[in-house]
């Protein structure tokens, strides 16, 4: 008789129901937050190394390489984003995704993240952005 009653008991069952479902639910929170920093990290990158391109082709600001270099830094750094100088890799007057005659700017920074030991997130973005050169005339 008393194990029918336990059986029919349904006292503590939400409980841990929670206690099963909660770190699950929690873990895909956390995930859904890291995976949407590094996208917009990524796509912010994409911008600053498109804009780095298109200051070279326009603009004589990005003349030289510390000047390209430096208008990237500053950049992302208006994003909040930290990119070391050594980070930033521009170069004027080759073919980049087929466009022959391009400049082409390759960003790529170190991505931390608290979820990185599951191996789901890159440890490094990269973001690559082109734009073709302008001859004056």
């Amino acid at each position: 008789m008393n194990l029918r009653r336990l059986m029919r008991s349904s006292s503590g069952a939400a409980i841990l129901e929670f206690a099963l479902l909660a770190p699950l639910f929690i873990a895909m929170l956390f995930g859904l937050i890291e995976f949407g920093r590094a996208y917009w990290t990524r796509q912010t990158l994409t911008e600053v190394a498109f804009h780095t391109a298109r200051c070279m082709a326009l603009d004589e600001a990005c003349g030289t390489q510390q000047q390209r270099v430096t208008f990237a830094v500053a950049r992302a750094r208006d994003y909040a984003i930290t990119v070391a100088p050594g980070a930033v890799a521009a170069t004027s007057g080759g073919t980049c995704r087929g466009q022959v005659n391009s400049h082409e700017v390759a960003i790529s920074i170190p991505f931390s993240s608290p979820i990185a030991g599951f191996g789901v997130l890159p440890e490094r973005l990269q973001a690559n952005a082109c734009f073709p050169v302008f001859s004056g005339g």
